[in-house]
């Protein structure tokens, strides 16, 4: 593992119920990247980050999260990564802030109420839906509240499944810029799945296409590659 590499996949599998779900996954990330995962509802997304986190098990292969070899040294990435999966739970009878500071506190993290509502104006959350019930939220303050927490304590790499689900366009935008502001300024690395080409294109820096469970495209974006157009092709022909 070479040192400026903090996230590699290694011929990872998944079956479940005799059905390949993944199937020789590799890729890797490296530090202070921000990293798009692209593919469509049932390509393997949710099920792929799921297992970096240890939620299920592959069926072959292995991953690596810093130096540590993953699934046997797991519970040793936990300080390294934070993360926004697609079934976050939260108490319902709790506010966002109280949510968010218990989960915090899981971690050793202590957040004062003034940073986390400075963050939360970062994903465009209003500091007073803070003290709302969880169970009052819209569908995009939940997922603001998801991306919150994950923040707390602030970890090595960002692992976010769909982070614009649910939002409007200015939601979207405000994500990007909390994406870069960090990247930039505190040196997160992201791995970050959607399946809107035209969304990772304003902000990854390199993309890997899952289709059907496998790696069909990776590689760094750049002015002239047309990734709507790449992902399209690769569709027709699958």
């Amino acid at each position: 593992m070479e040192s400026e590499v903090i996230l590699a996949l290694q011929d990872v599998g998944k079956k479940v119920k005799e059905k390949m779900i993944l199937e020789g996954v590799s890729f890797e990330v490296k530090k202070g990247e921000i990293f798009g995962l692209l593919g469509g509802n049932g390509a393997g997304k949710s099920t792929l980050l799921r297992l970096l986190f240890g939620l299920v098990l592959p069926s072959a292969g292995c991953f690596y999260i810093g130096n540590y070899r993953c699934p046997p040294s797991l519970p040793q990435t936990r300080a390294l990564m934070g993360g926004c999966l697609d079934n976050t739970s939260f108490y319902g009878n709790l506010t966002g802030i109280e949510n968010i500071t218990l989960f915090a506190s899981l971690s050793s993290c202590y957040p004062k109420a003034k940073e986390i509502e400075f963050f939360a104006s970062f994903v465009g959350l209003e500091s007073s839906l803070l003290y709302k019930k969880f169970s009052t939220y819209s569908q995009g303050e939940r997922r603001k509240i998801s991306l919150l927490h994950s923040l707390f304590p602030l970890p090595r790499i960002l692992i976010w499944d769909e982070p614009w689900m649910g939002l409007d366009p200015r939601g979207i935008q405000k994500i990007q810029e909390l994406v870069i502001t960090l990247n930039s300024e505190r040196g997160v690395t992201f791995l970050l799945s959607s399946p809107l080409p035209q969304e990772m294109e304003k902000i990854a820096q390199r993309v890997a296409i899952l289709h059907h469970g496998e790696i069909k495209w990776n590689d760094y974006l750049t002015p002239r590659i047309s990734l709507e157009k790449i992902y399209g092709e690769i569709l027709k022909e699958w």
